[in-house]
């Protein structure tokens, strides 16, 4: 896990100096810069998987984001010995070329190559990992805007996801390269189950990393991957009495993990030194936003301070799974629509946030629903079976039987940012400012923000 910069054009090695800068909080573990005329590519390591250096070169240059959790069967077919992923990512890529090596990869990746004068980024079909890009004096990209921002670049655009981007002789041209595989609908509730029980184990397992932590909230999703994950230690934030902190106290409790958690009960002081942080991260002032990342921004903080490098989360079983209230009244076929839409904005909408403010303390967020081999899975299981008699998520508690007491596969869904308390904490806060009336906590957080501009 890193963050990565580039630019194409004049000047390219100072600017992408001075980018690396910005994100320099993504890769305590070093930095590495490459030139070849005017194209620079720059990174900052966060030392996960192996220790190969970054800029890759040899006859081209790799800077690489991510996790490929099949790099070793890459290596094996390529003939290679490694414990580098980034290094399998850049033999494929020299043997076959990037168009045709993207498909070969499992894992959550953002990544640029530069091949003599041309420059390609891509980034998986999820988004997990963000990748932005934008045009002044040249070309430029970074894993966080605010790399960008840095140079003076002001137009800034996001990579979509399974997107591939060539720059060359000043034009840009974009194309997607990888997806989702489709299949025939799964209509049975007990095929469906047996098989999202085996793939959401396989997702775990890949992701596994020790020491690890897990977002933990004492839900349903975040109960399942600490059933399938025991060794995990387990992080949860809340404003004291919210009901985070009650039902993560209840589950562990339930899941025979009492001695894994760790509860971390916020006071208002605490969210309110924390929100500048809150806001440069993840270089947002939107309210929803904001409170949402305050709590995985804590959970993030005291992982970093306990020497825990990797984190895991829920995020993506309500896309999947149909786990909002808003899912309930619509039919098959309108919900089959809202899933498909909410996966593609996925990224945009909580992973680019996720990722800011967990790697601002240089902690790597793994996201086991968002593993192809579930999303696929999920893309294939028939709507009725994920709203069914009014029950969301149907067809992923069936699975959790196996696993969760049964309080806790029927657990209902509560939003994070009103469970953990941190949304009322931030109105107080607005109010407590001198802001009043109908939008007081955007005006607050906006003031928050230009003060930090």
């Amino acid at each position: 896990m890193c963050g990565i910069a580039g630019v194409a054009g004049k000047n390219s090695k100072a600017l992408v100096k001075k980018m690396l800068e910005a994100i320099k909080h993504r890769g305590p573990d070093g930095s590495g810069v490459y030139s070849n005329g005017d194209i620079t590519l720059g990174n900052v390591l966060l030392n996960i998987t192996g220790d190969a250096p970054q800029p890759l070169t040899d006859g081209g240059a790799l800077t690489y984001n991510g996790e490929i959790y099949n790099f070793r069967e890459i290596a094996q077919r390529l003939h290679i010995a490694t414990d580098s992923d980034s290094e399998a990512l850049f033999t494929l890529i020299g043997a076959k070329g990037m168009e045709a090596a993207i498909p070969e990869l499992d894992g959550d990746y953002a990544f640029a190559c530069a091949d003599g004068e041309k420059l390609h980024l891509a980034r998986d079909p999820v988004g997990v990992k963000p990748l932005y890009y934008g045009t002044g004096a040249g070309f430029a990209f970074a894993s966080e805007k605010k790399a960008l921002s840095a140079i003076g670049i002001n137009e800034i655009h996001t990579l979509k996801p399974g997107h591939m981007l060539t720059y060359s002789a000043g034009k840009i041209t974009e194309q997607k390269v990888a997806g989702f595989a489709a299949g025939e609908p799964i209509t049975d509730e007990n095929t469906a189950s047996k098989a999202l029980y085996e793939a959401l184990g396989r997702a775990v397992k890949k992701r596994r990393y020790m020491p690890c932590a897990l977002a933990f909230s004492g839900g349903l999703d975040s109960s399942i991957i600490a059933a399938l994950c025991p060794e995990a230690e387990l992080y949860s934030v809340g404003m004291e009495g919210s009901h985070d902190i009650m039902q993560t106290k209840k589950a562990a409790q339930l899941l025979g993990l009492s001695d894994k958690l760790h509860l971390h009960e916020l006071s208002i002081g605490e969210v309110e030194s924390a929100l500048p942080d809150v806001i440069r991260a993840i270089e947002s002032s939107d309210p929803l936003k904001v409170s949402i990342a305050m709590p995985l921004f804590f959970a993030s903080t005291d992982a970093h301070n306990d020497g825990i490098r990797v984190m895991l989360s829920g995020q993506g079983a309500d896309e999947l799974f149909a786990g909002y209230k808003r899912y309930e009244s619509m039919n098959p076929a309108e919900l089959e629509l809202a899933l498909k839409k909410d996966l593609d904005n996925i990224a945009g909408n909580n992973l680019e946030r996720d990722d800011a403010v967990t790697m601002v303390n240089a902690v790597e967020l793994r996201v086991p629903y968002l593993d192809s081999e579930v999303v696929e899975l999920a893309l294939r299981i028939a709507p009725e079976l994920k709203v069914h008699n009014s029950v969301r998520k149907y067809i992923l508690r069936l699975s959790a039987r196996k696993i969760l007491p049964h309080e806790l596969v029927f657990k209902e869904k509560k939003a994070a940012q009103y469970s953990s308390g941190i949304y009322s904490a931030l109105l107080k806060l607005a109010r407590k400012n001198g802001f009043m009336g109908e939008r007081a906590l955007g005006r607050y957080l906006e003031k928050l923000s230009s003060e930090l501009i």
